[in-house]
């Protein structure tokens, strides 16, 4: 074997009897003390200055009882050879964490071993994770009805290393807020443990049921037991719950209006040019909403932004909002009028809806108005060219209908006949929405008054 061989608890035992008979206290000097041995909790390691060139023995103690004093038996020890390093690193990754282990270690120049213990961490750990209020709580102790707020702990993934919180991410009496966010947009399984403790000197422990300790071979001689740093407490898997899917917002193209859930909230970005804006806030909305027009929605003179709507957080279920259901928000456009509107010149008949100019630089009529004649008076006929759907309202005074008010249809490319009217009602016009295209539908334009001949 050469220098710096670490020995795993599996390595090749060497004969017990040997090593006691190879002991011997011609070289003292050289023998180890506590002060040569640290340990780390953290990176479940012991390191024994032995001096160059040495042979260290160690191996796994078991304590018992013999003429009715405490006593600790090593039934296998193991090897390590020291060339021209001094420093052996003793693995302890396959110890238990939770429960009292004892490791013996010596060389030939010692007649009894030094006797470390490596404390037994908590058997258990109750982890909780609130999704709402992301906020993760950590319980530990010897049985579930004993456990206390922990004081720090360490995370992973199921295949990432260990993680150390930052600062901020600290426990305070086992809990802390805001964590773990990133991973409920899809869903996580985490592992989470109370951290090792740190590389440390052995102290001799405090453990009076120990201090008179000795040599199951050799019954009169007493043996020291130190004290060794913690190693991470038991893992305990936490299930991060995924975003359930956002709420189903029914909207109403057709009418230019949509209706908001319970219990949701809801904010719009919005978009000017090439600017977006995202709200820092949202608007919590209790009960269903219906009716709600774009102009309710988009601020100021803001053309176009995108509804953003998910459900609530809930504490007491421990449920963390919903993904976001974005619905692009259009500012209904007005028809373009063109005419003279004035009443004792024939009002709407005057009037057209003109489309968008061609390459003549000619507006096309796409509706137009007349006054026809019938039995019981003059009705008012609209009649189309356009592959656009519209629809039409009719209001007793200048007034813009609301968005949902009561409306007749006018077709593409046909006429629509409107009767009974009278004379100073005003028709308003609109392009209709599409629930199929999701097109939202046009703000209610003015069209004209009904000024029937004499």
């Amino acid at each position: 074997m050469k220098t710096g061989r670490k020995l795993q608890w599996a390595a090749v035992a060497v004969c017990a009897a040997a090593a006691w008979t190879w002991a011997g206290a011609d070289d003292a000097a050289a023998a180890i003390t506590a002060g040569d041995i640290e340990a780390s909790g953290t990176e479940q390691k012991m390191y024994v200055n032995a001096g160059q060139d040495k042979e260290l023995f160690f191996g796994t103690a078991t304590m018992g009882k013999k003429t009715g004093k405490v006593v600790f038996k090593v039934s296998a020890w193991n090897l390590y050879e020291l060339g021209s390093s001094t420093k052996a690193e003793i693995d302890l990754s396959k110890l238990s964490n939770v429960k009292d282990n004892f490791i013996a270690v010596k060389t030939d120049d010692m007649e009894v071993p030094v006797i470390v213990r490596i404390p037994a961490t908590d058997r258990v750990s109750v982890v909780k994770y609130n999704g709402a209020t992301q906020e993760l709580d950590i319980k530990t102790g010897t049985n579930k009805s004993s456990v206390k707020a922990a004081s720090a702990y360490e995370w992973r993934t199921v295949y990432s290393s260990w993680q150390t919180p930052e600062a901020s991410q600290q426990l305070s009496d086992g809990k802390v807020p805001g964590i773990f966010g990133e991973f409920q947009f899809q869903g996580a399984t985490l592992y989470v443990r109370t951290p090792g403790e740190a590389l440390s000197k052995i102290t001799e422990t405090a453990d009076t049921s120990l201090s008179n300790s000795y040599d199951a071979s050799n019954p009169d001689k007493k043996v020291a037991v130190y004290d060794a740093p913690r190693l991470p407490g038991k893992e305990t898997k936490l299930n991060i719950a995924k975003q359930a899917n956002g709420p189903s917002v029914s909207v109403q193209y057709s009418s230019g209006t949509l209706t908001l859930p319970k219990q949701s909230e809801y904010r719009v970005v919005t978009v000017s040019g090439s600017t977006i804006s995202i709200p820092g806030e949202v608007v919590k909305n209790t009960s269903v909403k219906k009716g709600v027009t774009i102009d309710e929605l988009l601020p100021g003179n803001i053309e176009s932004g995108i509804l953003e709507v998910r459900k609530e957080p809930n504490s007491s279920k421990k449920k963390c909002a919903s993904r976001w259901t974005r619905i692009p928000l259009e500012m209904p456009s007005a028809l373009d009028v063109s005419g003279t509107d004035q009443v004792g010149s024939g009002g709407i008949k005057n009037v057209t809806i003109a489309g968008e100019a061609g390459a003549s630089g000619t507006k096309p009529v796409l509706v137009k108005a007349e006054y026809v004649s019938g039995s019981k008076g003059y009705d008012v006929v609209l009649t189309s060219t356009s592959d656009d759907i519209y629809k039409v309202a009719v209001m007793d005074k200048e007034e813009k209908p609301a968005a949902n008010a009561s409306a007749r249809k006018l077709n593409a490319k046909s006429s629509l006949s409107l009767s009974n009217l009278k004379n100073g009602q005003v028709i308003y016009i609109r392009q209709e929405g599409s629930n199929r295209t999701k097109t939202w539908a046009g703000e209610y334009t003015k069209f004209g008054t009904v000024d029937f001949p004499k």
